[in-house]
């Protein structure tokens, strides 16, 4: 892309983002769900519109061209999984596909993202998650990973585990966490057992590398 067309682009996204947050030319309402720690937020719509999340995702797409939408008396959908100010932050990535988000809102935005087919979204946060991995955190990110079943984020949570075996295992939460997840436990098991292997391998290579050969005089 050249400077010219980026900054085109870059010009482009300004003035969506902007007609977003003050509210210009908007033609349709999204309801967030229920969100008990902000009651005073949960009738509150959002106005945003048709064609920017038309454009985005084709589930959108095809929830705005349903008869049940096209027959209500004012354009609007609700995204029940999503309290108000989670529904802010997707709304604002798909305007300026920036995620500004805080840690807490990142598992309903990648579920999210799954739901209505925002690959760019689901990216994004599975490379936050990876990128925060720890040995507190990983068996959380592992459980999330199976919703959607991406296979990238459970790969690299299931490494991050293999190599602090120690320190996720002992914890009783492990215990909880394999009783709830048994074909994830045993997987664990099996990537644990893999990597023993290998390493005892590259061990023995190692050994012999440097074992003084005999001579016969």
């Amino acid at each position: 892309m050249s400077e010219g067309a980026a900054a085109k682009k870059a010009a482009f996204l300004g003035a969506l983002v902007v007609s977003f947050k003050e509210k210009i030319h908007t033609d349709l309402l999204v309801h967030p769900g229920a969100d008990h720690h902000h009651h005073h937020h949960h009738a509150l719509p959002i106005p945003t519109h048709k064609a920017l999340l038309s454009s985005r995702s084709k589930v959108f797409r095809n929830m705005l061209d349903s008869d049940e939408c096209k027959a209500s008396a004012e354009d609007s959908i609700t995204l029940p999984d999503l309290n108000y100010d989670e529904l802010n932050s997707l709304l604002e990535f798909l305007y300026s596909g920036n995620l500004l988000a805080p840690y807490n809102q990142y598992r309903a935005l990648y579920l999210a993202a799954d739901k209505y087919d925002i690959p760019y979204l689901q990216d994004v946060c599975r490379d936050h998650f990876i990128a925060s991995l720890t040995s507190r955190n990983v068996l959380d990110v592992l459980e999330l990973a199976s919703i959607p079943s991406d296979t990238i984020l459970k790969s690299a949570a299931i490494n991050h585990v293999v190599k602090h075996m120690e320190e996720v295992v002992v914890p009783m939460k492990y215990e909880t966490f394999v009783q709830r997840n048994p074909s994830l436990g045993v997987e664990i098991t099996r990537a644990y057992l893999r990597e023993t292997k290998a390493l005892a391998k590259d061990n023995n290579r190692s050994t012999a590398s440097i074992r003084p050969h005999s001579r016969m005089y």
